[in-house]
């Protein structure tokens, strides 16, 4: 596993809950499998239902998002893909996500939210709500399906 100067199919972004980022909170994205399809019928609702609304958001329940935590004193490993940055790319394989995914506390994502500007994030709830930071699924989508 490591990071890429290119998009791959998995995304890593900055998380946080609503004490901060003390935890090293990030949400690990998997842009294979149905994701691109199931993102591409969101945004396709969103036009659909028109929201003019400048705080306006279609939700999508979609739980293959895993939001990991660090409750160690230790920066974790995955902190440097991310160094300034919000988002990263990472080449690893899905046994590797899923090593990851074991090895820190992880909180599968409720919902993913869109903003008609094509502007997203994914939240989760546990005893605390999680959140990502905001990217452009338009944006991602795009890539994707220039890629196809």
């Amino acid at each position: 596993m490591k990071k890429s100067a290119k998009m791959t199919d998995i995304t890593l972004l900055k998380a946080f809950s609503e004490k901060g980022r003390n935890n090293y909170e990030v949400a690990i994205i998997p842009l294979y499998g149905d994701w691109l399809s199931n993102s591409l019928e969101t945004t396709e609702l969103l036009e659909l239902l028109n929201v003019e609304s400048f705080s306006g958001y279609v939700a999508r329940k979609d739980h293959s998002v895993s939001f990991l935590l660090c409750r160690t004193a230790k920066v974790p490993f995955y902190e440097q893909w991310l160094e300034e940055n919000e988002i990263a790319f990472l080449e690893a394989l899905p046994n590797e996500i899923e090593h990851l995914c074991r090895h820190f506390d992880c909180i599968k994502s409720d919902t993913l939210r869109v903003h008609p500007s094509g502007i997203a994030n994914y939240q989760a709830f546990e005893d605390l709500k999680f959140r990502t930071v905001d990217f452009d699924l338009r944006l991602i989508q795009e890539i994707l399906t220039s890629k196809n």
